[in-house]
């Protein structure tokens, strides 16, 4: 319905449901023979559960098409077509701002050279070295590094470039100009000698950092692993502009992954990165320095592993080493070549290294190492509420506060000091509310009530306190729920956030 606000109409969308989906489905033409994977929804309006079913075995035909068995799960389902934790629902997170992005757009193969021409290039001008540097794309990383190069004139004018580097610009001139040419935009025609796009945002993020860390946008397995200064990332990687080993540990555990898996998208049959709906949102843990250098310990180490190994046995790729250890971790006998694998890579080193990586990560949020897949998501979209919250009232948890606020912008609600002449206020008695009818309404009015309060509190407290009409064993029951998602700390039988 049309209603009426300040002098505008504005159309108000009635709420809708999908009572049945299927995200993913084969789908065959047995007369052409073409074959799709197709998604199927059915909605209608209101508030109503529905039924999601997610293909678990594709029987192939004899006419081309699939019998197609399914895993059922009713419930709400999300606009992700997913049951449970709505993750679709969680907030980009200022704390993540500026952080992650992708990777460099050449926009012409040109600018990538090889070994032997980048040495070439620097031992007949010694300026050279300013513009040349590794590139490292999807392959680089999962597979084996190409030893590709790449001319990044990112600043130069074309006049100084002919001038001081000609070689280079020669180049260029030879092989990315005829390129840029044939193209309809005019600004990459007369700025043939720049990539494609300027990716500031990325060159921001890593510009004077010693590494810093990298995905693969598109891959079977989600690896993260650091990659030195000086690399050019193309745009298939996804950046990010951290380098200390703890925020590799975190984006490495099973905690970041699983929310990774549910929040991004797929390309065919492998997972998709989407760093505004995988990294913006989630929020890392606030933990004390003894777990962050337990967590910085295993992620160095995790690293140096797999660099160690890859360095002894140069075919070794990282997805080779991964689907051995998905294979260890499925309990399924190894093949032949799975064992040679296992043997060259230690796989079972990498995984105890992540075993220890993942209960070093849930003990830094204050949860049981063996939540379900299903529960780490409830947590984890529980606490980007409780994080976006925190966030509007000023109190960021930046990841680098320096690059990400250098002008020093709050990140903590200011205090204000009362002069000593004057007499500080009496505090003002809490106004006490009903007590809410629903549970996830209790859960934001205790969690409210924690925040405001001077002290820790006891069930008892808060309920004599700040609530009409309940009783402490119910403000109880909210308190270790609070606290077990990781949004209030227990001392003994008082609680505070």
């Amino acid at each position: 319905p049309k209603q009426p606000s300040g002098g505008a109409e504005t159309i108000q969308a009635a709420p809708l449901s999908i009572l049945f989906a299927i995200p993913d489905h084969p789908w065959v033409d047995t007369v052409d023979g073409a074959a799709v994977r197709i998604a199927m929804t059915v909605g209608t309006a209101g508030q109503h559960p529905g039924e999601l079913r997610t293909s678990t075995e594709e029987t192939p035909q004899e006419d081309g098409s699939s019998r197609v068995t399914f895993a059922v799960q009713k419930g709400r389902v999300a606009a992700d077509l997913t049951t449970g934790a709505d993750v679709s629902a969680a907030k980009p997170l200022k704390a993540n701002d500026l952080i992650a992005s992708t990777g460099l757009i050449l926009g012409s193969r040109g600018f990538v050279i090889t070994k032997e021409l980048a040495d070439h290039f620097t031992q007949r001008n010694p300026k050279s070295p300013e513009l040349i540097g590794p590139l490292r794309n999807g392959d680089d990383l999962m597979s084996s590094p190409r030893n590709f190069y790449v001319i990044d004139t990112a600043g130069w004018r074309e006049e100084d470039l002919r001038h001081d580097l000609p070689e280079i610009y020669q180049h260029l001139r030879d092989t990315v100009f005829p390129e840029k040419q044939q193209n309809r935009d005019p600004k990459l025609r007369r700025e043939w000698w720049l990539f494609r796009r300027s990716n500031q945002q990325v060159r921001n993020a890593i510009a004077g950092l010693p590494r810093f860390i990298a995905t693969v946008e598109t891959a079977k397995h989600r690896v993260f692993q650091f990659l030195d200064a000086g690399t050019k990332p193309e745009h298939v990687l996804i950046v990010f502009g951290l380098f200390d080993s703890f925020s590799l540990g975190i984006l490495s555990s099973r905690i970041h992954v699983v929310f990774s898996l549910a929040a991004g998208g797929t390309l065919e049959d492998r997972p998709r990165y989407n760093k505004s709906r995988c990294f913006d949102p989630f929020p890392f843990p606030d933990c004390d320095e003894a777990a962050k250098a337990r967590i910085r310990t295993l992620g160095e180490e995790l690293d140096a592993h797999r660099k160690r190994v890859q360095a002894e046995h140069p075919g070794l790729s990282l997805t080779a080493m991964y689907n051995v250890l998905e294979a260890l971790r499925a309990a399924r006998p190894l093949t032949a070549k799975e064992k040679a694998i296992h043997d060259n890579s230690l796989v079972t080193i990498l995984r105890q290294l992540h075993d220890e990586l993942d209960a070093a990560v849930a003990a830094a949020y204050g949860w049981p190492v063996d939540l379900t897949d299903a529960e780490l998501l409830h947590r984890l979209v529980a606490l980007n509420t409780a994080r976006a919250a925190e966030e509007a009232t000023g109190k960021i948890r930046w990841l680098r506060p320096a690059y990400q606020a250098p002008t020093g912008t709050a990140t903590q609600t200011t205090l204000k000091v009362t002069p000593k002449a004057a007499k500080a206020p009496k505090p003002a008695k809490p106004k006490k509310q009903p007590w809410p009818k629903t549970m996830a309404e209790r859960v934001r009015a205790v969690e409210a009530a924690l925040k405001t309060a001077p002290a820790a509190q006891t069930a008892e407290t808060l309920a004599k306190t700040y609530f009409l009409r309940t009783k402490p064993p119910e403000v109880a029951e909210i308190l270790e729920t609070l606290t077990a998602l990781g949004h209030a700390k227990r001392d003994g039988e008082r609680f505070t956030v």
